[in-house]
């Protein structure tokens, strides 16, 4: 029998793994049990893995997945030295990320006044998530470039926008993985020399923390050369800086992914990929997917309060400003990511009709009768 240990926390795991499995689970914050006699590890990226954290890889271990879409917390070549197949979760909170963006950029031109599609947006990555952002972008006729050189160099079908190009945009938002060391490294991408040459009227973050010098965009707030800024993803995480969600229009606990269908899609592609390399078949998981009705009291709902109705990121931003002052706001952080429930995607959500014929937008974002 196939011998799994995983994080606890992966998202209803056992409802995707057929029966002829034997599913172990551990605490990510507690240190990692013994590896002795397991097939298979699955972990989130709270758990990083690499020479120095398991130093001896078991002979029984051929399989590592991470329930994310990103495994920069995973030394791949490492574990593939040593004939163990790492997979991710790739694409998997997509659709949740471009909901946040499109979400937030709601919020912040009703806030602040703004006609988005007099505005153009520079992405800035083209993976499953910047592509899903722009097709949201899309859908809301606002202009927007896309800027990836290393997916240009492998996808003759992408055309990357310039770098200049990219840097005349009324706004930026990121949907990188972090990295240090490759021919175009994202540590620190937006750093001081881009942020006081140019300015910006918002600046969104929900890719990783580092990707953005968190002490330069704070300059250039003071300065005026950035004006607003919604950040999800923090340079010291799970510690965070208090000024920045201080200045920040919106701030969030690393949550942009997060969503009902997110998780799920999660454990799914992990299930897949882990049933597929051991040749095993995946039970039935549809009815997971199922849609939610919102109940809602007929009064008169501006644009604005509907939308915090039916995502909770203001709810995260007033959480993540009660603890800057706390002594624990590290543990804090974490608890704020795990402890509420999951938010159910757009496309998952279904409302009376006078909501959604009062509001083109609601259509737009996909919600449903």
């Amino acid at each position: 029998m196939l011998k799994i240990l995983a994080d606890e926390h992966i998202y209803k795991l056992k409802e995707f793994l057929p029966e002829e499995v034997e599913l172990s689970l551990f605490n990510p914050s507690a240190p990692l049990p013994s590896l002795n006699g397991f097939d298979v590890l699955l972990v989130r990226t709270v758990t990083k893995l690499n020479s120095k954290s398991l130093q001896r890889i078991p002979d029984t271990l051929k399989f590592i997945g991470t329930g994310s879409s990103g495994s920069d917390h995973i030394d791949i070549e490492y574990f593939n030295d040593h004939n163990v197949c790492v997979v991710d979760a790739k694409g998997s909170n997509a659709n949740a990320v471009s909901e946040y963006v499109i979400t937030s950029l709601l919020l912040w031109s009703l806030k602040r006044q703004k006609e988005l599609k007099s505005l153009k947006v520079g992405i800035i990555g083209a993976g499953a998530a910047g592509t899903a952002v722009s097709r949201q972008l899309t859908n809301f006729n606002i202009n927007s470039l896309s800027y990836d050189p290393p997916r240009e160099q492998r996808d003759n079908s992408y055309e990357s926008a310039s770098l200049k190009d990219i840097l005349k945009c009324d706004i930026l938002t990121f949907h990188v993985p972090l990295n240090k060391n490759s021919d175009h490294p994202t540590f620190h991408w937006l750093d001081e020399s881009k942020l006081s040459n140019n300015s910006f009227e918002l600046v969104i973050n929900a890719s990783r923390g580092g990707v953005i010098d968190e002490s330069a965009l704070l300059k250039a707030l003071d300065n005026e050369t950035v004006s607003d800024v919604i950040i999800d993803v923090w340079e010291d995480e799970p510690d965070f800086n208090n000024d920045l969600v201080e200045k920040a229009f919106i701030a969030t606990p690393h949550i942009a992914g997060y969503s009902e269908q997110a998780k799920l899609n999660a454990s799914l592609i992990l299930a897949e990929k882990l049933c597929a390399f051991f040749k095993l078949t995946i039970p039935d998981y549809s009815y997971l997917y199922a849609a939610k009705k919102l109940e809602l009291a007929h009064i008169k709902f501006s644009l604005y309060d509907l939308i915090l109705r039916l995502h909770p990121l203001k709810e995260y931003d007033a959480d993540i400003r009660d603890l800057c002052q706390r002594p624990d706001k590290d543990i804090l952080f974490q608890k704020l990511r795990t402890d509420r429930p999951y938010r159910y995607e757009y496309p998952y959500l279904k409302l009376e009709n006078g909501f959604l014929g009062k509001f083109s937008e609601l259509k737009k974002l996909g919600l449903e009768l």
